[in-house]
């Protein structure tokens, strides 16, 4: 004969947890809240076409993108395509973070006078069209990648830049002078206070950057000037063709590509920013 406590641990094993399938419930019930709205869109999208409401034989049904998306990354058509686009743009803001926030520390705050003499110039050099550059860059480089890579770096820097100078002024006086106090160097205030405190609107100035460089690689790509491949090359190179599907398929390609980055810049921000939760 078993003791009471051994059948009611044997029972207690034999019970369904239910605590699994109440997790699943509510993560699928999280993702169709906040996703909701793109479902629909979605869902609509798939019937107008289906029903005829729209032609799709130019806005194909979001499943039939989806088999030539499936069918293009098998041959490699679009994975050479988006790495080409997406090197491009990375080159580009790499440079363009590398040159425009050190130049916005220091214009933002540690040489008020210089900033104030340059500011006029800037704003003036500011207003110059990177896709206009680009011909001129063509002149002087010679290259059409390097010129690619220059306009993209041109039209990514100025929201960087704009926005680190906006950073650095609005950081909190008092930080600094406390840093001071506790013996800090220009340094260890620079490193540990100015830029910590600077990085949220700098990251906003990034996703700018980020934005603004694919528009700009896109029309350049368009112009069929970046040796012959790339999302936009491809979404030209399909729509004079006719090859609608394939089009399609490389515009969302291209959306889902600058989403991606765009929360990934999103990550590293509250990651760089842990600091703030605890104020």
């Amino acid at each position: 004969m078993k003791s009471k406590d051994e059948t009611k641990e044997i029972t207690g094993t034999l019970k369904p947890d239910n605590s699994l399938f109440l997790n699943i419930i509510s993560s699928v019930k999280s993702i169709l809240h906040k996703y909701l709205a793109i479902i629909i869109f979605l869902l609509i999208w798939q019937i107008l076409p289906t029903i005829g409401v729209l032609n799709p034989l130019f806005i194909p049904t979001p499943t039939t993108i989806a088999v030539q998306m499936y069918s293009l990354t098998l041959d490699g058509t679009l994975p050479i395509n988006t790495l080409a686009t997406f090197s491009r743009v990375l080159v580009g803001v790499v440079f363009a973070l590398l040159i425009a926030v050190p130049i916005g520390f220091i214009l933002g705050g540690l040489f008020k006078n210089f900033e104030k003499a340059l500011n006029p110039l800037i704003k003036v050099i500011e207003q110059g069209n990177p896709l206009t550059l680009f011909h001129v860059a063509v002149l002087f480089l010679g290259v059409v990648e390097l010129s690619t890579l220059f306009v993209i770096y041109w039209a990514a820097q100025w929201p960087i830049l704009n926005n680190t100078v906006s950073g650095v002024r609005n950081i909190d006086p008092s930080l600094v002078k406390m840093g001071r106090a506790a013996g800090l160097g220009k340094f260890d205030i620079f490193w540990k206070i100015q830029l910590p405190s600077a990085i949220p609107i700098i990251f906003t100035g990034i996703r700018l950057g980020v934005i603004f460089a694919f528009l700009i690689l896109l029309g350049v790509e368009m112009m069929g000037m970046s040796s012959g491949n790339g999302l936009g090359y491809y979404i030209m190179e399909t729509q004079m063709a006719g090859m609608i599907p394939q089009m399609w398929a490389a515009i969302v390609t291209l959306a889902i590509l600058t989403i991606s980055i765009n929360v990934a810049l999103l990550e590293i921000e509250k990651h760089l920013t842990k600091w703030k939760s605890v104020y």
